[in-house]
């Protein structure tokens, strides 16, 4: 190989070499971004998951606030799993409705509705069985809206019947029986 060849790129083993590189830091840079996201991914669900304590006289659901200063949690709607979004500005529960199709929630009459988006409508529903955790509330008074992304909201038609406490990024949940 001439001095001429490695001067100007074209010699052919410099040129695996930085193509050999150029791959490293590919593939350095794909795994980084793959355990970022499992870990994002395994806190984000931490942070969905209920602590709860069951005594004689209550039960009681602890959750953590998230990273976006929501409190979320993994639940069930008529047994099927949902993510629910506690919204105390919500007057009801209100489900998305493509999950409450895969629910097999009933649609009830048409109301108009206000949302931070502007107005909207959506159809009234009962939901029969709400669980969040240990705590199991019946014959809930819901609502279905089309424009809703992700998260069933948990709303006040919920959350009215339990005692709420909220301190230091932790939200206490308590049902009396």
């Amino acid at each position: 190989m001439s001095d001429e060849q490695r001067q100007n790129g074209t010699d052919p083993v410099q040129r695996m070499g930085q193509g050999m590189l150029w791959i490293f830091w590919l593939l350095v840079l794909g795994a980084g971004t793959w355990l970022f996201s499992t870990w994002s991914d395994s806190r984000d669900r931490a942070e969905r998951t209920p602590e709860a304590r069951v005594t004689d006289d209550s039960v009681e659901v602890r959750l953590r606030r998230g990273r976006n200063g929501h409190y979320l949690a993994d639940g069930l709607i008529e047994g099927r799993p949902v993510t629910f979004l506690l919204d105390t500005g919500a007057t009801s529960v209100v489900v998305p409705a493509d999950q409450a199709a895969r629910i097999g929630l009933e649609r009830g009459p048409r109301i108009p509705i206000r949302t931070a988006s502007g107005r909207d409508h959506a159809w009234l529903t009962r939901i029969d069985r709400l669980e969040l955790g240990p705590l199991v509330l019946y014959d809930v008074d819901g609502a279905i809206a089309p424009g809703l992304q992700d998260h069933v909201l948990l709303g006040m038609s919920a959350l009215g019947r339990l005692e709420m406490t909220q301190r230091d990024g932790e939200l206490v949940l308590i049902q009396h029986r």
